[in-house]
């Protein structure tokens, strides 16, 4: 029995042990905090207001030296009625880990990017459960995302609307509904209490067109109608907090550590302010989590890791109430040594930040264990290949299951089964060759096939290779075409060489240098569009050339008419729905068997991909109908760079979630994934389509190597500040590919 499918399986686990060793599932307690300093169930009048602005940057509130800023907060500001503050959030910079912070004052796990798409209930202490353990009488009203449904699906909102929060393409009527009931409840004020909205549409702009654009201005200019309103049906007693949950880079997307991403402003506003204190400092977001515990007067969630902003304490005069404040820094102090493991610290009021760091380290501890057993995992797993399986291997399966009765632990019995499994095979298995020989080794460009992955193997123990991985493929496809140019003396590798200096200039991506205008930006700028139009006509009359080079068919001619109606909006309202019959078509061109599995494949993603794309898919197209491909190293190069060239990146700031809507009018999660994984990473696929069963075994062993080498550099390099920012997002990306590689061996 042939190894890939074992050897992939076991690779893929490996990943899940590795993430769970580096970012282990969060530590926090089911415990709920019964101490507080607002012990009588009697309290004040006040109402809050919660106003969540997705995607809303810190520049939209502080810069007031552009057009993008809500001018609505400087004019509060100048009346000394709004108090704005700066705060950094944690990595991921995603909606379920920022609420999941601002609610509990946790620091969110890596896999809550993973449920972002399907979170499920919050079990821990938080600021709601609290609010209605102290007031089971008070109402908790929300409209918005429906994530905080998921959140909370049993009973804490009096009422509530939920709106899909990945329907990207809705801009206006997400936020309309929202600010209806938001009106709504305003105008019977003694319904409710606590009244959070969450606003969905400037994240969703910003997805669709970056944080920078005409709709971007609109949008700012409706939350500033929106929140001059509700401060003028508020009465003086009455606290409003707008905020944001994270940032986004100018070309939209978020998910990383940039400072777009990380820094938010939250805005306190009140017509009851006497005297605002303000400072330049800045804070964490989870120290929301207790400030607000005080203004609602209640306890501190349990697992909570932040610490009270003193400056809002004071806007709100609480300060001045000598003995409340002063239990309420003892109690925040007392929650956090509650913690440690150790509680020998001092408890001076000056070591609260100490404090706080022991527990953010205590609460994010990696399993040094799961570490060890993936690296092991990955090493014997890989060796693996060069073996037959044996039937003896079963015996792994009872080894697992004896191992999980003795101790219990369902990873370390499934490692200790697979590593049993792998030296079973050693033993038992027949030894087979690999082929993975060139033909002409004494060429330049077959020596640079040969040679490439030890290069990049090495450059993975660099953090800065890593966030700038994509020069790295470009450079070696760059250099492999200008070979094979001189050495065939061909003008053909030429016109290759020059199509992939071109479209590395397409997308600017990486870290460093994403922010520097590229091809893409200059196309789709408004007064540009004239240009992006030409490039997608050229680029349809080439498209529809190669479909039809091998095999005439003229229903294919409606391909490119289809995509025009839906990307110019030709039929208003009609246009969006028009790919469901470029759908309908591809289906029945796969069901008649009249066009090539890569074909279909090409012809979604010229659908789905952004629409100054189409030019890569093209060039693509053109690369694989008349590049020759003999090998797997070879595929390997065109695939890692594919991924790249369409704009792709190491992070989780390109992932483009709006390709998901496609012609889908509903969230339909499987399809939704389904769209985003083929825009991500169909293009790489592609190449392995074009290899023999032999060649796909090539392209695995030099995938193999670099996620077992990886996997090493993880581990020597685990305690540093970048592990979240490029250690996740490239650990993600090597996982999806290693499992997406299951099919070309199943």
């Amino acid at each position: 029995m042939r190894s890939e499918l074992f050897v992939i399986v076991f690779h893929f686990f490996a990943f899940i042990l590795l993430m769970q060793g580096l970012f282990p599932f969060s530590s926090s307690t089911n415990q709920i905090s019964t101490r507080s300093c607002f012990n009588s169930p009697k309290s004040t009048n006040r109402r809050v207001i919660i106003i969540l602005i997705d995607a809303l940057r810190s520049d939209y509130i502080f810069n007031r030296n552009h057009s993008f800023y809500l001018r609505s907060i400087g004019k509060l500001e100048e009346e000394k009625k709004a108090l704005s503050i700066k705060l950094r959030t944690h990595t991921p910079t995603v909606t379920l880990p920022r609420l999941k912070a601002i609610l509990t004052g946790t620091i969110p796990s890596f896999w809550d990017v993973l449920f972002n798409y399907n979170s499920s209930s919050l079990e821990i202490d938080n600021l709601l459960f609290q609010y209605k353990k102290k007031y089971p009488e008070k109402k908790i009203v929300f409209y918005g995302d429906d994530t905080w449904l998921k959140l909370f699906p049993h009973g804490i909102f009096s009422r509530s609307y939920g709106l899909q929060s990945f329907f990207v393409s809705d801009f206006k009527e997400i936020d309309i509904n929202v600010t209806r009931g938001l009106y709504a409840e305003l105008d019977q004020r003694e319904q409710w209490d606590l009244l959070i909205v969450h606003y969905l549409g400037l994240d969703h702009i910003g997805h669709a067109y970056g944080a920078f654009n005409s709709f971007v201005q609109d949008k700012l200019t409706e939350m500033d109608e929106m929140i001059e309103y509700v401060y003028s049906k508020v009465d003086s007693n009455d606290v409003i907090l707008i905020t944001g949950d994270h940032g986004m880079i100018d070309q939209g997307g978020h998910g990383g550590s940039s400072n777009e991403e990380i820094f938010v402003p939250a805005v306190f506003i009140s017509k009851g302010f006497q005297e605002i204190y303000r400072d330049e400092n800045e804070y964490f977001q989870i120290d929301l989590t207790p400030t607000l515990s005080a203004l609602l007067e209640i306890a501190i969630p349990f697992n909570n890791l932040g610490i009270l902003i003193e400056n809002v304490l004071q806007t709100f005069q609480l300060i001045k109430k000598t003995n409340l404040f002063q239990c309420l820094i003892d109690d925040n102090r007392r929650q956090l040594v509650n913690l440690l493991s150790n509680t020998k610290l001092s408890t001076a009021f000056n070591d609260l930040q100490q404090i706080r760091q022991q527990a953010m380290k205590l609460a994010n501890e990696q399993d040094f264990l799961m570490l060890i057993l993936s690296i092991f995992i990955f090493f014997l797993s890989t060796i693996l290949l060069w073996f037959h399986i044996s039937k003896m291997c079963s015996i792994a399966i009872v080894i697992s299951i004896l191992f999980y009765v003795i101790s219990n632990r369902i990873f370390v019995s499934l490692s200790i089964g697979i590593i049993s499994f792998c030296f079973i095979g050693f033993k038992q298995g027949q030894r087979r060759s690999i082929d993975y020989k060139f033909e002409e080794k004494t060429n330049l460009s077959s020596q640079l096939l040969i040679y490439y992955p030890i290069f990049h193997c090495i450059s993975l123990f660099s953090s800065s290779f890593i966030e700038e991985e994509h020069q790295t493929w470009y450079y070696l496809l760059s250099t492999y075409l200008f070979l094979r140019t001189f050495e065939q003396k061909s003008f053909q590798y030429f016109i290759f060489f020059l199509f992939s200096r071109l479209i590395r200039s397409w997308n600017q991506t990486g870290n460093k240098w994403l922010n520097l205008p590229d091809i893409g930006d200059f196309l789709n700028k408004s007064d540009h569009q004239i240009y992006l139009f030409v490039v997608h006509v050229l680029s349809s009359i080439v498209f529809v050339y190669l479909l039809n080079k091998s095999k005439q068919c003229r229903l294919t001619y409606l391909f490119p008419m289809i995509i025009f109606i839906y990307r110019w909006n030709l039929f208003s309202s009609f246009s969006s729905l028009t790919p469901l019959l470029y759908y309908g078509l591809l289906f029945y061109f796969l069901i008649r068997k009249e066009m090539s599995i890569p074909n279909i494949l090409f012809c979604l993603l010229f659908l789905i991909c952004r629409t100054h794309n189409c030019v890569i898919i093209v060039i693509y197209m053109i690369f694989y109908e008349y590049l020759p491909v003999t090998d797997g190293s070879l595929a390997f190069l065109l695939s890692q760079s594919a991924f790249f060239h369409l704009g792709n990146s190491n992070s989780f700031v390109t992932i483009d979630i709006s390709t998901g809507f496609v012609g889908i009018p509903i969230y339909i999660p499987i399809i939704h994934g389904f769209f985003i994984s083929l825009s991500t990473y169909g293009l790489s696929i592609l190449w392995l389509m074009k290899l023999s069963r032999e060649q796909r075994t090539i392209y695995l062993l030099q995938l193999t190597l670099i996620n077992t080498l990886f996997s090493v550099c993880v581990l020597l390099q685990r305690y540093h500040l970048f592990v979240w920012t490029v250690f996740a997002p490239k650990l993600f990306y090597q996982s999806a590919q290693t499992a997406l590689s299951f099919m070309l061996f199943f």
